[in-house]
Parts: structure tokens; sequence; C-alpha cells
């Protein structure tokens, strides 16, 4: 695939408020999501079939996002996200971000708030540094909240006193309920093994010396039915990085507010 790597400089935000680093695949962005999927001719699992497709391309975009933000161990890229829209929008409303840093990983959480709030762009503030993003919440009104797109009454809000005790919460108690929260539901598990039946056919379909293979038939999995058994089930990444960075990510057809939305509530910190 052919990317293009674009830079912003601060003086031309209010042009293309994109940056100040951006990648692309361009035309091909699609690439990403496998339309075609080869299946056995035994009984077809719509479920397994959307959790092949989820593992054809997870690793790929986690891995793209750590090239970009940390190719090395400088840490100069302090935060970074991918998402399958045009803009770099709140860290919790994307699939995937990157923070340098995991005792700041609660930032995640400030630029939403602050963007959302504000109606500012996290190209513009995401340099910001931790205590300014706290002071800038702490500054809001009291009860005050900005939505979130979830389908559970619990999670349709975020507000100002939640970030708030999310900012002063130890990063490793945030962090340790973030990964408790990324344990897959049961509907996934139970799509698991077939699902690894279909990535081993497709192994086996890719390897020209691999001989005889089983017969197989390709089927679309871009219906309505696989996107959304993605949208509700796809399982979450919390990945503690060598550097001391963290990278939570799910499938580009979720967001990562459901994972939030859970450690919130485990620790009591939702209001």
């Amino acid at each position: 695939m052919v990317f293009s790597l674009a830079c912003y400089p601060e003086d031309s935000e209010d042009d293309h408020p994109y940056g100040p680093l951006e990648v692309k695949a361009g035309e091909r962005k699609k690439d990403f999501y496998p339309y075609e999927l080869a299946v056995g001719r035994g009984p077809r699992s719509v479920e397994a079939e959307a959790a092949a497709a989820y593992h054809v391309v997870q690793g790929d975009i986690e891995d793209l996002l750590l090239r970009l933000c940390a190719p090395d161990a400088s840490g100069r890229v302090p935060t970074g996200a991918c998402t399958g829209e045009e803009d770099w929008i709140a860290p919790v409303a994307m699939s995937v971000t990157y923070n340098a840093n995991a005792a700041e990983l609660a930032r995640d959480l400030a630029l939403s708030w602050v963007s959302l709030h504000h109606k500012e762009s996290i190209s513009r503030i995401a340099g910001t540094p931790l205590s300014a993003l706290h002071a800038r919440v702490d500054a809001a009104p009291r009860g005050a909240r900005v939505p979130m797109n979830s389908s559970s009454e619990l999670a349709g809000s975020l507000s100002r006193e939640t970030v708030l005790k999310a900012l002063t919460t130890p990063p490793a108690t945030l962090l340790e309920a973030l990964e408790a929260a990324a344990v897959p539901d049961d509907t996934w598990r139970a799509a698991e093994p077939k699902a690894r039946e279909l990535m081993e056919l497709r192994h086996q379909l890719d390897d020209e010396a691999a001989g005889e293979v089983p017969p197989a038939f390709w089927v679309d999995v871009t219906t309505r039915e696989h996107t959304r058994f993605l949208e509700e089930h796809a399982p979450f990444h919390v990945r503690r990085l060598p550097g001391g960075g963290v990278l939570l990510a799910t499938h580009p057809y979720r967001t990562l507010w459901p994972l939030w939305a859970d450690a919130l509530f485990v620790l009591g910190l939702m209001s």
C-alpha cells in the first residue's frame, strides 16, 4: 500500500486542522477492511467471519500507528491516534490511541473533554501539558457534561467530575482497570474457535506450497450483520509498550469509549 505523510505547522491549523503529523492510506484506505473472506463448505457463522476479518487487519493498524509515533526509544511523539474518520477527533471516540507516557493515560479523557466541551480541534490542543488540561476541566461549571455516542444510558455522557476524579487517580490503578475491562465478552469468545479455523484456511489458501487445500468459497464480510457484530463486540487491547508508553486499541468500526466507560464505572468514577 502507498501512504502519504503530511506535516502541518502551527500556522496552518485554521486551514488544515488535521496534524501536526498525519498519515493517510489515500484511496485505498478501505483495503484495511477485507471485503471478502474464504470459508469452508460447512455451516456459516457471521460472528466467526467478522472475528476473522478483525484478525486480518487489527495487528496491521496498531503496528502502523506505532511505526509513526514510536519508531525508536526517543519518545518525541507524545500522543497520537488512528481512526477511519477524516479528522483527529476526541481520543475516546477513536479506535486506537498512543501515549508515550503511561502515567499520562488520563490525557485521553482530558483531551476529549476539552475538545467536546469547548468545541476545539484535537490537533490544536494535543500538545497541551496535562496540568493545563486539568485546569481547563476544573474551570468548567460543576455538573457540566459532554454527550458520548453510546447505547448505554450509564455511558451516555462524560461529566466534568468524572474526568477530574480520573485525573487524580493513580495512573497504575487506571491502567489496571482498563486492562481488566478489555477482557473479550462471551459472544466474542464463542466466535473465536470458528474464526481460528477460517484464519487457518486463509493461510492454507495463501501458501502455494501447501499442496491440496480444502474446498472453499468467498463470502462478503461487509454486510450490516458483520459490521454490527464488530461495532458491538470487537475486543479491546491495552498494550504496555517497552518504552513506558501505552496503546489502547479496537477495530476501526468501534470506539474506545465503551472501554473507558467500563473501567471508570468499576473504579466508581462515573457520575
